[in-house]
């Protein structure tokens, strides 16, 4: 069928990987290879959910770096009533599509969020996707006029008004607008003209401070949360402004849409005793700010499925590469090794307090900082190969996984001489 998309970008079949992979060592599987403790996924995520249900906030999960329904289902939790996903791709939402028609018999609600500004040659894709679901369940992020002229066919083939969420620029540069710009103004205005005929509902406003990625500190990252609710808390008083002098209406209650992996996690900071003192002012205001915003808007954390956060040992890390050594070079002027495994394996995005592409470890070794480590890292990449180089005192991680096709899932909750045995695979997504 034409609206069938996933079907492109088909993943290989769930039975055959796990008949192929299941009950075998991590020593005896092809490398490169994805491998994911289903135990740290699973205790990260109910640390993320407990967080925001302590602090009275929404969560709503992105799945673009894991790209796995087995994730998502985690991210959102088994007790939650609302089902609510960023996604960077539709491939992303087409193949959650199962779990989103069970998630809605079931009596929950569900969102799904394209995290883009809003390419018009997608809105046909997005309206077949609503079409299988119900109303209210597509948003999109805007933040230019143009991106408004196609909005009509998504309600003539979904049946339903398509849910826009404004992208405001609190600092990052990437994408969205400045609050009080002419573009900003012009936009919102447009927004309600069109929501006064049906055609859209204009429900919210969304940031994302990618710039915390930067940051090296809790105190940093919790600074920058509180900039960016700020940023947001201006812009519905100016979109509310709009609202009732211009279009005479009740102004609703905005969704204001926070947060990168540092900033959101940081959420996790305002729970645990131990920071109480060093980021007693910090939380405060963090607290206070939450309170009081909330009272008028509803406040979500958007994040990413992290693999390394700011203060944690690699024990918090689900994710590990398991990479062969295919050569020593003892003879260079300081010794190095080879590794069949390069970018398409490790990333080649930047992490700011790292120099390489990969600390190496013995399997399950804790670190934190620069203790219980090996002495190595991935000091240079190329395509498919790595070189290692003697450790520095930088420390962090890259993302990493985008690649592969699948995740070799363990336990570290068994037995030792279990641990590094295979008990599922999840498959991963691909496609746009």
């Amino acid at each position: 069928m034409a609206d069938d998309y996933q079907y492109l970008f088909p993943c290989p079949p769930s039975s055959s990987l796990r008949e192929t992979c299941v009950g075998k060592t991590l020593h005896s599987v092809p490398t490169p290879a994805a491998v994911l403790d289903r135990v740290v996924v699973e205790r990260n995520c109910l640390q993320m959910l407990r967080a925001c249900e302590a602090l009275k906030v929404k969560f709503r999960p992105h799945v673009k770096t894991h790209k796995t329904t087995e994730v998502a289902q985690r991210q959102v939790g088994d007790a939650a009533n609302d089902v609510n996903v960023v996604v960077s791709t539709l491939a992303e939402a087409e193949h959650l599509l199962g779990f989103f028609i069970s998630s809605q018999a079931r009596g929950k609600n569900v969102n799904i969020l394209y995290g883009v500004p809003l390419p018009p040659s997608q809105v046909q894709r997005l309206a077949f996707l609503g079409k299988k679901l119900e109303a209210k369940s597509i948003s999109v992020l805007v933040d230019h006029p143009s991106q408004l002229h196609a909005v009509k066919d998504f309600k003539h083939i979904a049946g339903f008004s398509l849910r826009l969420l404004v992208k405001v620029d609190t600092g990052y540069h990437r994408a969205g607008l400045s609050v009080g710009s002419a573009g900003f103004d012009h936009l919102i205005k447009e927004i309600y003209r069109l929501e006064s005929y049906g055609i859209v509902e204009f429900t919210g406003l969304y940031s994302h401070t990618g710039h915390s990625y930067g940051g090296d500190s809790e105190s940093t990252a919790m600074n920058l949360l509180i900039e960016e609710i700020e940023g947001l808390e201006v812009a519905a008083n100016q979109a509310t402004v709009y609202c009732t002098e211009e279009f005479s209406k009740s102004p609703p209650r905005y969704i204001l849409s926070v947060g990168a992996t540092p900033t959101a996690t940081s959420v996790q900071t305002l729970l645990m005793e131990h920071y109480q003192g060093s980021l007693k002012k910090e939380i405060s205001k963090l607290k206070g700010l939450i309170e009081r915003v909330s009272v008028g808007q509803s406040i979500s954390c958007h994040r990413a499925f992290s693999k390394d956060d700011v203060g944690l040992s690699t024990t918090d890390v689900a994710l590990t590469i398991l990479a062969e050594v295919a050569s020593v070079y003892e003879g260079r002027e300081v010794p190095e090794a080879l590794i069949a495994a390069g970018s398409l394996a490790l990333g080649r995005e930047p992490c700011k307090s790292y120099n390489g592409w990969g600390i190496v470890s013995d399997w399950h070794m804790a670190t934190t900082g620069n203790n219980g480590r090996s002495g190595w890292q991935v000091g240079r990449i190329s395509q498919e190969h790595g070189i290692l180089t003697r450790d520095q005192e930088h420390h962090g991680s890259d993302p990493a996984g985008a690649c592969f096709g699948w995740y070799l899932v363990v336990d570290s909750s068994l037995p030792e001489d279990k641990q590094n045995e295979i008990v599922d695979v999840w498959a991963r997504w691909r496609g746009w």
